[in-house]
């Protein structure tokens, strides 16, 4: 990740970045949605819309979080664009921080579950998620 903001804010955070390839295979899936303007039709998939509790109480939005399909996972993959590489890290570190790591990518942005097994990253891509830029996140769930 190019930003020092950033990188900053991984130094001493368990995590990994993947290559494009991640990113664009992310961006693949989320193309067989339905979308509007510049974020998924969420009206005609399946979902739950969660407040993000700025500085308050975090253990009860994680235990929310945690029953979605995005938020089962300990990690997820953040992705910026579907040209750019993208982070993998724990999970509740990027819902406290989504604000912060999309500071520079302005609008809805997309992020996903994803497991690390023996050393290896696996992006969960249909177990996703969409911060809104504010204070809400969307889960897809199925």
């Amino acid at each position: 990740m190019e930003q020092e903001h950033i990188r900053s804010w991984l130094a001493g955070r368990e995590h990994w970045i993947l290559e494009k390839e991640a990113s664009d295979g992310f961006n693949n899936l989320l193309c067989v949605f339905p979308w509007v303007a510049s974020h998924v039709l969420w009206s005609e998939v399946p979902h739950v819309t969660l407040e993000l509790p700025g500085n308050d109480d975090w253990d009860s939005f994680h235990s929310e979080f945690s029953a979605t399909p995005a938020g089962r996972h300990e990690f997820v993959f953040v992705m910026y664009s579907w040209r750019e590489p993208g982070i993998v890290c724990r999970t509740i570190d990027a819902v406290k921080g989504i604000d912060y790591l999309y500071s520079s990518a302005p609008g809805p942005r997309y992020f996903c579950g994803a497991d690390a097994v023996d050393g290896a990253v696996h992006p969960r891509y249909s177990d996703f998620a969409e911060y809104d830029g504010a204070n809400e996140i969307t889960a897809h769930v199925h």
